[in-house]
């Protein structure tokens, strides 16, 4: 069981899991098997890249720093209920395997500005929304068919992100206004989607130039592990 020093994070780092799952949602009340919330690593090989081969094969969970406090240590991730924010602590109990942070270089304000955007969107709905965000499995396991580069579509996703940045409960999804439903992410999505709601377009260029829809959670590990941009800190405990 991984183990996190608290005063060695900040919020906006991004947490990657790698191994075996099992989570208790809460805050530890309720502890049981956690279906993966990610697209299985053998498949995900298939974007291909630098990235793929140089993410670990058994990435399978992302999440971002929300909020550290005297008494407050919590991040926001998709998982099979939808976006949920948490307790680390109590979500590490629950969880065999390793975990590793990420984090921006010389940007604090920047990652602080996108864990504002993790707790924002895993927070209470918008006025006239259903529900929160959904867990989009369609999307994460058909991710591996499209490129992760941050081309023309890459840019229109990053773009609405940014727009819907302040929207409690997350992005409407637009081709179910009717229903005030939001858009539905997987976990990797949901961590990018959030770092570049905060950043400019030009920012996102160069700090994370990738198209959150398709970057599986093994992209994602070795796209962060290869940028100049982002570093890996040592936060466990001693």
């Amino acid at each position: 069981m991984p183990s996190l020093d608290k005063t060695r994070c900040k919020a906006g780092d991004v947490l990657l899991f790698y191994g075996f799952n099992a989570v208790g949602y809460g805050q530890g009340a309720v502890k049981g098997l956690k279906i993966l919330t990610a697209v299985p690593a053998a498949v995900s090989a298939a974007q291909g890249g630098a990235a793929a081969f140089a993410g670990r094969a058994d990435c399978n969970h992302a999440a971002i720093i929300t909020e550290i406090g005297r008494a407050r240590f919590r991040m926001a991730h998709a998982t099979s209920i939808g976006v949920v924010d948490c307790d680390i602590d109590n979500y590490l109990l629950g969880f065999e395997g390793e975990c590793a942070v990420y984090r921006l270089n010389g940007q604090e304000q920047l990652a602080a500005a996108a864990g504002t955007v993790g707790a924002t969107w895993s927070s209470s709905p918008a006025d006239g929304a259903e529900r929160g965000m959904p867990f989009a499995n369609r999307k994460s396991f058909c991710s591996v068919f499209g490129s992760p580069s941050f081309v023309w579509g890459a840019k229109k996703r990053a773009t609405f992100y940014r727009l819907n940045k302040a929207r409690p409960g997350g992005p409407q999804d637009e081709e179910n206004r009717k229903e005030g439903r939001a858009k539905a992410m997987f976990c990797s999505m949901f961590v990018v989607a959030c770092h570049q709601a905060a950043m400019e377009e030009a920012q996102a260029e160069e700090m994370l130039a990738l198209d959150a829809k398709y970057t599986s959670p093994m992209y994602l590990d070795g796209y962060l592990k290869g940028s100049a941009a982002w570093q890996q800190v040592n936060a466990s405990k001693d």
